[in-house]
């Protein structure tokens, strides 16, 4: 098994704005979570908050069964251990902004 780089949990209000997206969004944001214990800085960093945390976006691509999804998520490396909480999931709607 791989060396963890952070320890990451989805929140209940992440999940829970998850639900009506069905289950093969669920599944790729747990996918992602788990991306995020080995590499924690994906995306592109929003905010640096007080004691070093940071607030993270990235995107989930577009599949057949689940829509492109925003994903945010706060990655603090103290106290160790790094931890990590995905704190929002929503519909990416950015390429119809581009038509």
């Amino acid at each position: 098994m791989s060396e963890l780089g952070a320890l990451v949990e989805i929140t209940h209000t992440a999940r829970k704005r998850l639900d009506p997206l069905g289950p093969d969004a669920a599944s790729a944001v747990e996918r992602l979570r788990e991306e995020l214990e080995r590499t924690p800085h994906l995306g592109r960093r929003v905010r640096v908050l007080d004691h070093g945390a940071e607030v993270w976006v990235t995107r989930v691509e577009a599949r057949a069964d689940c829509p492109a999804l925003s994903v945010t998520y706060v990655y603090a490396p103290h106290p160790a251990p790094p931890t990590g909480a995905i704190v929002t999931v929503v519909p990416d709607d950015t390429r119809s902004e581009d038509v």
